[in-house]
């Protein structure tokens, strides 16, 4: 298969996930060829955009491995090369990407820098909002299968090359020796050792750290953000060490993933807080549960991680006796024998957790919740409750309410 048909088969593949576009440049970097149709980026634009110099640059420096250029409001292209041997014959670029959801409302932003006509403003605004926002590490993948395509030649995306015309922001020098942050790495241990033994007195150890510092030393000119970053850390903190503590990795990411999303929908600093106590409390309680099964096998724990994974999908025994190569009966027995309680009872128990905690923590209504942990009905989930804390589950999200 020639390059012309490999790129074309690439193209076929990448835009079953995101409509992305090609532009092809000769040696001397004049534009050949392009799909692409808008106004916006139509003709030579890496000329105009200011990326013509660092491609220039990049191929001079006799490196044959692909760019990915940043220009003005996060917008990305991917570089390649086509090469015969050591001699240049074409260069394609693959684009344009945003890396980032906020990537939109930063282009808003970039323009408001500009005196725009509404309807030019209109015509960008229409052409960026159908740019896909794609993850930095699926760039970097297609970055490689792009060079793969142009010469037959595996890479590492260690190889890749990040260049940008975005200026670089002024250079500091660290404060060295500085005592400001005296006892803080102390501190931290101390509560990433409490969180890691499932210890409740977790809250006296956070409190002495956060007297000891108020968060990163940056100044995002909005508290909430702040607030937002800090607790983000604080999560990512939290998260490792409940490993190290026994906690699934795979339950503690997942956990990690929610959070983290939850913390960007946080609208004020009492919700922020009132967050972080809720994230503390149940990383805190599922190590505790960890630390409760550590005595069982290796496979019964890996379903019990899964069934806390997953518990808001409808789950079956033989699906999970399935995963650990075991027939329903005999994994059915097994469970019983080292957990002390059948499946069914175990994941309906974890399912009025994690009521609980969505219950307490969270302004969904009470027949979201029973739908979304999957009770058939609100009745059945009434009497469940009901019987597993002795009170109704609107008793208890006023007893409980954190937010």
């Amino acid at each position: 298969m020639k390059a012309p048909d490999n790129l074309s088969f690439y193209l076929e593949l990448i835009n079953c996930n995101y409509e992305l576009y090609i532009w092809e440049y000769d040696t001397k970097m004049q534009l050949l060829h392009t799909n692409w149709t808008q106004n916006i980026f139509s003709g030579n634009f890496l000329s105009y955009t200011g990326l013509t110099r660092l491609v220039e640059e990049h191929i001079a420096s006799g490196k044959h491995t692909p760019v990915v250029l940043e220009a003005e409001a996060n917008l990305l292209w991917i570089a390649g090369f086509s090469y015969d041997d050591t001699n240049f014959n074409n260069c394609y670029i693959i684009g344009p990407i945003f890396n980032g959801r906020d990537s939109h409302m930063l282009l808003r932003k970039h323009m408001d820098k500009y005196t725009l006509s509404v309807k030019l403003r209109s015509e960008i605004t229409k052409t960026f909002d159908q740019i896909p926002a794609i993850p930095g590490n699926i760039i970097n993948q297609y970055a490689v299968m792009l060079h793969y395509c142009l010469n037959k030649e595996k890479i590492t995306m260690n190889e890749l090359t990040y260049l940008s015309v975005v200026p670089t922001s002024p250079k500091r020098s660290p404060h060295a020796g500085s005592q400001e942050h005296a006892g803080i790495w102390y501190s931290e241990q101390q509560l990433c050792k409490m969180l890691a033994d499932g210890d409740p007195r977790y809250k006296e150890a956070l409190a002495k750290s956060s007297s000891l510092s108020s968060g990163m030393k940056t100044d995002p000119k909005d508290s909430v953000r702040n607030h937002k970053n800090n607790s983000l850390i604080l999560l990512t903190l939290c998260s490792r060490a409940c490993i190290n503590g026994g906690l699934s990795p795979s339950v503690s990411y997942d956990l990690n993933d929610f959070y983290a999303t939850r913390f960007e929908e946080c609208n004020s600093l009492t919700e922020i807080a009132k967050l972080t106590e809720t994230m503390l409390a149940d990383y805190v309680y599922r190590v505790q549960q960890a630390k409760k099964y550590s005595h069982i096998s290796t496979p019964i724990q890996n379903a019990c991680a899964y069934i806390k994974s997953n518990i808001a999908s409808p789950l079956s025994i033989q699906e999970l006796a399935e995963k650990n190569g075991y027939s329903e009966y005999y994994f059915s027995h097994k469970f019983k024998k080292e957990v002390g309680m059948s499946i069914n009872d175990f994941i309906l128990n974890e399912k009025i957790e994690q009521a609980k905690l969505l219950l307490a923590g969270t302004d969904d209504n009470i027949q979201t919740i029973s739908d979304d942990l999957s009770f058939g009905n609100r009745s059945y989930f009434y009497s469940c409750f009901q019987k597993a804390t002795g009170m109704s589950p609107s008793e208890y999200r006023t007893r409980n309410r954190k937010v």
